[in-house]
C-alpha cells in the first residue's frame, strides 16, 4: 500500500502529472518537455528530478541533450495502469489538450528541419 500512496503523492502535483502524460508514449528531450508545457527549464527540471528520484522516470544523455522516459520497473507498471485511464478522463481538459498540441507542433517543426537536433533551444546543425 505504501507504493500506491507514493504514486498518488507524486501524481498530486499538476506539473509532474503533465510530464508523465507527455512521456507516456515516447522518450522526450528536456527541451521538448518544457516547450510543450510552456514552463521555464528550471521549473521543469526540478519536477523531473523529483520524478527521477522516485524511480518513475529515467534519463539518458546523447551528446549535450538529455532525454527522459518512464522507467520500466514494478513500481511504474502500477503507474502505467493509472496513466492509461487519464487521457480519456482529461479529454476535455484545455491544459492537457494544449500540452498535446504544443508537443505535436514541436515535433512537426523539428522534423521539418533536417539536421537540427533540438529546435526548442535553438538547436545546431549536425557537425557544427
Amino acid at each position: 500500500m505504501d507504493d500506491l500512496l507514493n504514486i498518488f503523492g507524486i501524481l498530486s502535483d499538476k506539473t509532474r502529472l503533465r510530464i508523465l502524460l507527455l512521456l507516456q508514449n515516447r522518450e522526450l528531450c528536456v527541451c521538448e518537455i518544457f516547450g510543450a508545457l510552456g514552463m521555464s527549464q528550471p521549473r521543469v527540471s526540478r519536477q523531473l528530478a523529483i520524478l527521477k528520484q522516485s524511480r518513475m522516470i529515467k534519463d539518458r544523455r546523447a551528446g549535450k541533450w538529455i532525454y527522459y522516459r518512464i522507467e520500466e520497473n514494478e513500481y511504474t507498471r502500477e503507474l502505467a495502469s493509472i496513466l492509461e485511464l487519464l487521457p480519456d478522463w482529461l479529454s476535455n481538459d484545455a491544459e492537457f489538450n494544449n500540452d498535446k498540441t504544443m508537443l505535436e507542433k514541436i515535433w512537426s517543426d523539428k522534423n521539418s528541419l533536417p539536421g537540427y537536433e533540438c529546435i526548442c533551444t535553438g538547436g545546431q546543425k549536425d557537425g557544427e
